[in-house]
């Protein structure tokens, strides 16, 4: 088959169809309405992006220092003071600071042969 004859008839939602002058009252219309931006733009026809960026500066420049300062301000008041160590740790008594009891079982510091069975019971098992 031939994809001409696959088309599907559209002529239903054209609002032309039964009104023959439909689109040229829509075009008429629409001019109409955009003639006082048409208007705008014809004048302002040669301003170029930086022309309406650089336009922005009255209102943008203040906008973004102001929102800058906000931001310093909020993160200034908002810092907590950072204790630094008052001598350095090794890496064992950095692992060990805050802990009660002992963090290593005394079984571990014996130099003997034991079992694992006795070894897994000694720490609390799985």
């Amino acid at each position: 088959m031939n994809d001409i004859e696959k088309r599907v008839p559209l002529e239903s939602l054209d609002p032309g169809t039964q009104d023959p002058g439909f689109w040229v009252r829509f075009h008429a219309r629409v001019l109409d309405q955009a003639q006082m931006e048409l208007a705008r733009r014809r004048v302002n026809g040669d301003l170029t992006f930086a022309d309406v960026v650089f336009a922005w500066r009255r209102a943008l420049v203040p906008m973004a220092l102001l929102a800058a300062a906000l931001a310093g301000v909020f993160l200034m008041s908002h810092e907590e003071p950072v204790e630094p160590f008052a001598e350095t740790l090794a890496l064992e008594e950095a692992l060990l600071e805050g802990l009660e009891g002992e963090a290593i079982p005394a079984i571990l510091g014996q130099e003997l042969e034991l079992e694992e069975m006795v070894f897994l019971t000694s720490l609390g098992g799985f």
